[in-house]
């Protein structure tokens, strides 16, 4: 009984800890922009900066209010492995990028990406579907950064 009182009292010290970390960030990276001259290059890290202290503050309300044993016991049941992959995958991502471009290096991390994560059995369902919306959500922000936002995105040393 005094493990379930312990349980039902567990808060997210990790998910707290990242989240005042991320705050910190954005802070910085609000700060940054306060040199800009141009409000073309400040708006969009603004916003994003200001949407992540918002959603952070929120979530280290929520995780005082309302504490979960579900998420420290989640935490506790996740693989190294696939954590320490994704880390790695996104980071080999970032350096490839500058020689396969924005959407080839997205697509292909995406796939990636979504082997390493997906923990359920390989359907030939999931097979056709999840490739399809990775693409569809890799070629969405495509558009929406570099035709919408007129974001200047790697275009790849090997496609130019």
């Amino acid at each position: 009984m005094a493990g379930d009182q312990n349980l039902s009292t567990a808060k997210d010290t990790g998910g707290i800890v990242m989240c005042c970390l991320f705050i910190v960030l954005a802070a910085i990276s609000l700060w940054d922009t306060t040199h800009m001259l141009d409000s073309d290059s400040y708006v969009f890290p603004r916003a994003i900066a200001i949407a992540l202290i918002v959603l952070c503050i929120m979530l280290i309300v929520w995780n005082l209010v309302r504490p979960s044993a579900a998420a420290e016991q989640t935490a506790q049941k996740g693989s190294t492995v696939r954590r320490t992959l994704l880390v790695a995958v996104m980071l080999l991502s970032c350096f490839v990028m500058p020689w396969l471009g924005f959407l080839i290096s997205g697509i292909i991390t995406f796939g990636v990406l979504m082997m390493v994560a997906m923990y359920d059995q390989w359907t030939p369902q999931k097979r056709i579907i999840y490739p399809v919306i990775a693409g569809v959500i890799v070629l969405g922000f495509y558009t929406l950064f570099s035709k919408l936002l007129l974001v200047p995105l790697p275009m790849g040393v090997l496609f130019e």
